[in-house]
C-alpha cells in the first residue's frame, strides 16, 4: 500500500474516525476512498488535499513515511484505559446509583465535599 493510504488508515485509527466519516467531511465519495485504498493508487491532488484537511495533517505528512510509534503505542493504552474505567465503574456502581437518586443540589454539595477531602489527602 502506498504510504499515502497507509498514513490515512493510521490517522483514521488514531482519530477513531471511520472511512464514511472521512468521506462525508471531505466531500470525497466513500467509493473513491475505498477504491483508492484497495487499488493502492495515488489520489488526484485535489482529493488528497481534501483528505489531508479533514485529518488535520499536511499533505506532505500523508505522502511521506511517518513514524507512527505514537499511534501504535496509543491504541493499546487507550484500550487499557477503557478497561480500567469500566472496572472502576463496576466497582463503584452502587455508589453512583445511590448518588443519582439524591436531589441535584445535595449531590453537588456532596461532590464538593468529596473533592475537598481528596485535595486535603493529596497535600
Amino acid at each position: 500500500m502506498s504510504s499515502f493510504w497507509l498514513n490515512v488508515k493510521k490517522s483514521l485509527i488514531y482519530k477513531e474516525m471511520e472511512i464514511k466519516d472521512l468521506a462525508f467531511r471531505s466531500g470525497v465519495s466513500y467509493s473513491t476512498i475505498v477504491n483508492g485504498m484497495n487499488k493502492n493508487s495515488m489520489p488526484h491532488a485535489d482529493i488528497a488535499l481534501k483528505i489531508s484537511r479533514v485529518l488535520n495533517m499536511s499533505l506532505e505528512s500523508l505522502l511521506g513515511e511517518l513514524d507512527y510509534n505514537v499511534v501504535d503505542d496509543f491504541l493499546p493504552t487507550q484500550r487499557n484505559l477503557e478497561q480500567r474505567e469500566i472496572a472502576l465503574y463496576r466497582k463503584n456502581k452502587s455508589i453512583i446509583d445511590a448518588l443519582e437518586e439524591i436531589p441535584s443540589p445535595l449531590r453537588d454539595a456532596m461532590e464538593e465535599l468529596v473533592k475537598r477531602a481528596r485535595d486535603s489527602i493529596q497535600r
